[in-house]
């Protein structure tokens, strides 16, 4: 079970609590969909999955009613340092926007490791700039941003890693900046790191 949903006002940026013991925010546009999962998985199996998400822009193309522009969620790892917690899962990009079959592979330039900090803890962060991603879906974009933060957890799992990833190429595309206030945002969760 997924912690609770947090209201806020109409217009502000809406809290997400994983079962990490932290807490990420969404801006008032995106849709706050905390007890969904969302993920990828191929021919071959599940690929990744990620809990309490937040979404933008789904149905902008009329053909996929389900396909959107961004995509939010946290998973958690235990047994490994953050930095390798965080390059095992930007390195899923090249899997994640493969075609089906995986026989056709994007093109996936990763910057990182980056030491950044969450509430006062250590946090590496990755991204994959993907491109060239092969035309399967006629909603599909021609690139994308895939960003990977890990930092202590504080329940459930001693890594939490946090996703963000941003269609980029179509029209109504988020600014990159949009993952940097989200990453921004993560702070323990109520009752959490005090």
């Amino acid at each position: 079970m997924p912690p609770p949903k947090i209201d806020v006002p109409p217009g502000a940026d809406q809290p997400i609590a994983t079962k990490y013991g932290l807490t990420y925010e969404i801006p008032p546009d995106w849709k706050n969909e905390y007890s969904a999962v969302t993920g990828w998985e191929s021919d071959r199996g599940e690929i990744s999955r990620y809990s309490t998400i937040g979404t933008f822009g789904a149905g902008y193309c009329p053909e996929d009613k389900f396909e959107g522009l961004a995509v939010a969620g946290a998973t958690g790892r235990s047994g490994v340092d953050l930095d390798t917690a965080a390059r095992d899962h930007v390195h899923l990009a090249e899997r994640i926007f493969a075609s089906s079959g995986e026989r056709f592979k994007p093109k996936v330039q990763y910057v990182g490791p980056t030491q950044i900090t969450v509430a006062g803890r250590p946090a590496v962060r990755y991204t994959a700039i993907v491109t060239d991603i092969p035309k399967e879906r006629k909603c599909g974009p021609p690139t994308s941003l895939f960003d990977i933060v890990a930092t202590p957890g504080y329940a459930t799992a001693e890594v939490m890693i946090l996703m963000v990833e941003l269609h980029q190429g179509l029209p109504g595309a988020l600014d990159p900046t949009v993952t940097d206030q989200i990453i921004a945002s993560l702070h323990p969760s109520e009752g959490y790191g005090g």
